[in-house]
């Protein structure tokens, strides 16, 4: 069994956002953790928490790699990577095109896991999903591929912001099974993914406009696999500083079983004045 507390995964250490102190009115809470789980020998998850240099606001990615010993781990690092350092090696632009710079940002990583793939043949069948979201307050812009989740809790509802691009939910939305039903074989079985799989990925875009108090949570699906909605609502309801959340979150994961690698990103809006 593996050691339940949070580990930090090389090469992608989270950094949690340091707002001076004379700010605390306007600071954006956010941190994250992750754990290998206590069935996996190794953490194919990765994630970041970057403060913006130019403005308030965070960018938060989750990544869970695919491919186990053909380079799962290499994907997910390489494409959170990639995101922070198209994302923040130069000023951002305009607000009304933030959109398209986390869209090319998304669409870099794809492109250096295919060239990474045709130059190290051993890593053909390797990839990961993708969840970011650029917060720069009070806007939210997100991108996604695969299964991991972006969440919205607002004043005690939780709202899942993005799909699971897996064959179960696609049937569920094709209305071929009932809309809850589960389909085990298929539940982790994704359609679209970042990496060299031979289809062009499909980039699911959403934006949204913050409010005083939300809270954002990105996450692995290791995380939504033991803990239900109903269940991260009521603890994303709790006033608790964000890196205190995250690694209870990742906790009470382990503790309902911890199959998979689990990761959890959290973000605090500004507290109303």
């Amino acid at each position: 069994m593996s050691d339940p507390r949070p580990l930090r995964v090389p090469g992608t250490a989270p950094r949690p956002v340091d707002w001076p102190a004379e700010e605390p009115a306007s600071r954006i809470d956010a941190a994250g953790a992750t754990d290998r789980g206590h069935h996996r020998a190794k953490n194919e998850d990765a994630f970041a928490v970057i403060q913006l240099a130019d403005r308030e606001g965070v960018l938060l990615v989750v990544a869970d790699g695919l491919g186990g010993a053909h380079g799962g781990e290499v994907a997910s690092r390489m494409a959170v990577d990639v995101v922070v350092g198209e994302l923040t090696r130069r000023p951002l632009p305009a607000d009304r095109t933030l959109r398209l710079a986390l869209r090319r940002a998304v669409e870099a990583a794809g492109q250096a896991l295919d060239e990474t793939a045709r130059q190290q043949p051993e890593l053909a069948a390797f990839g990961t999903t993708l969840t970011a979201a650029l917060v720069t307050w009070p806007e939210a812009w997100i991108a996604h591929v695969g299964d991991s989740r972006a969440y919205l809790w607002r004043g005690g509802r939780l709202e899942q912001l993005t799909r699971d691009h897996t064959m179960a939910e696609r049937l569920r939305e094709e209305g071929l099974v009932a809309p809850r039903q589960r389909v085990p074989s298929w539940e982790s079985v994704l359609w679209n993914a970042l990496g060299p799989s031979g289809e062009e990925t499909q980039l699911e875009e959403r934006h949204e406009r913050l409010e005083p108090g939300d809270r954002l949570l990105l996450c692995s699906d290791g995380l939504t696999r033991h803990l239900a909605d109903d269940e991260l609502a009521r603890r994303l309801a709790q006033r608790t500083a964000s890196q205190e959340l995250a690694e209870e979150l990742v906790a009470a994961a382990n503790l309902a079983g911890g199959e998979d690698n689990i990761t959890a990103v959290v973000a605090r809006a500004p507290a109303a004045r």
